[in-house]
């Protein structure tokens, strides 16, 4: 009887976990996310370590007794965590920031800031954050 909950529990837990997952991915694709390349490299070498230790794992390890798929499981674990640091400790939030940031450009007519909105190449737009598209300094009309 205890046993079922606890099944059950894990199978929630599984569905939950995939839920999350694809709302994460949504936000993903959403902000145009990508990948460095050295953070590809720096999961290329994590593997290559992964595949170090399971090769230098001794014949009476507990992981032995699990199967090929724990030694797999075993290998992934550094790349893993590679991308799970770059992605929650910085990674997609600065990217979202970035995206979604006002920053300021100078005026044509009288040279002081005004503040724009950030479009997807990261170049300010000349609209400004009134609706109005002038300035609020000297109310020209801005391109």
């Amino acid at each position: 009887m205890l046993g079922q909950l606890f099944r059950g529990f894990q199978l929630l837990h599984g569905v939950l976990l995939a839920l999350a997952a694809i709302g994460f991915f949504t936000f993903w694709v959403r902000t145009r996310f990508w990948l460095p390349k050295y953070v590809h490299f720096l999961a290329a070498i994590g593997l290559v370590v992964g595949l170090w230790c399971v090769a230098n794992i001794s014949d009476g390890a507990p992981i032995n007794k699990e199967g090929p798929i724990a030694k797999f499981l075993l290998v992934l674990v550094i790349p893993g965590m590679v991308y799970f640091f770059f992605v929650f400790y910085g990674g997609q939030s600065a990217s979202f920031k970035r995206r979604f940031e006002r920053s300021s450009m100078a005026c044509p007519s009288c040279g002081l800031p005004v503040t724009t909105l950030q479009t997807r190449s990261d170049t300010p737009t000349p609209t400004p954050s009134n609706p109005q598209q002038q300035c609020p300094h000297c109310g020209q009309l801005l391109n």
